[in-house]
């Protein structure tokens, strides 16, 4: 009677663990299925963000073809925090994003945007900045140069991207100047950027702190930051221009993603440091 007695309650006990493990299994997709249904809503509006897709680490596809970096990742979460939207990525070289944007192919420019007169007379641009985009002008060390100001570059060569920000700046400066800055326009990357500075090919170039600390480390070269900054700027997503709904709501989005700190551990994840503030 004692030994039926313990199989019984060995029995019972066996039972309601595994009950006990048969509603926490229930519980976990219950959640599971809510969580999916609210990421994957049939009534959610689909948006449409033109990115770039060659752009590391920032955007750029990754060894299987599939679109990451610090810009995808802080979509992402701008994404999840926004239910009544779900987010489609639309891939163009650079200097075709905004005329997708221009001819409504898109519904936000995503690529790490600064501001500029140029621009905003023609776009609605963001409110909340989510990367430093602070540029200085740039030299090899070994070479000697020392470059304090845009005016210490007049009447040399300083290399840069045809329709960035940094551009943008040296034509400015040029339309406003007699002395003018040769500007010579690169395409062939950074490496030939590392090597046009350090052979005297150009004399500087503008660059961001982080693009510095990224380069010296990828090429193991020597280049410095000279000068004060030239333009203090962060970077922003770029709207049509009667969209505020969509500004407000992403601006929205984004200003959480810095209070809760998310958008700090991105940037140290994705870029080895913090270059949000």
């Amino acid at each position: 009677m004692k030994i039926n007695s313990i199989f019984k309650k060995q029995n019972f006990i066996g039972i309601l663990v595994l009950m006990t493990l048969l509603l926490s299994a229930c519980g976990s997709a219950d959640i599971t299925e809510e969580a999916n249904a609210a990421n994957n809503d049939p009534d959610a509006k689909e948006l449409v963000v033109g990115t770039g897709n060659a752009y590391q680490p920032f955007v750029y596809l990754d060894e299987n073809g599939k679109l990451t970096g610090y810009e995808k990742a802080v979509l992402d979460e701008v994404d999840k925090l926004l239910p009544q939207y779900k987010f489609k990525y639309e891939s163009y070289e650079f200097k075709n994003i905004l005329p997708a944007l221009d001819a409504d192919k898109v519904d936000l420019a995503a690529h790490q945007y600064e501001t500029n007169e140029e621009r905003q007379e023609k776009y609605l641009f963001g409110t909340v900045g989510y990367t430093d985009y602070t540029s200085y002008v740039v030299v090899d060390e070994d070479s000697g140069n020392d470059f304090q100001t845009l005016d210490d570059l007049a009447g040399r060569k300083v290399h840069t991207s045809a329709g960035s920000n940094f551009a943008y700046l040296l034509e400015q400066y040029n339309e406003e100047h007699d002395n003018k800055i040769e500007i010579v326009y690169g395409d062939g990357g950074n490496e030939v950027l590392i090597n046009n500075l350090q052979n005297g090919t150009v004399d500087a170039a503008l660059l961001t702190k982080y693009d510095v600390d990224k380069l010296n480390k990828q090429f193991n070269a020597n280049l410095v930051t000279s000068g004060e900054p030239v333009n203090v700027s962060k970077t922003y997503y770029l709207f049509q221009n009667d969209n505020t709904k969509l500004q407000e709501e992403i601006d929205g989005a984004l200003q959480e993603l810095i209070d809760n700190g998310k958008l700090s551990e991105l940037s140290e994840e994705y870029l080895g440091g913090d270059f949000t503030k």
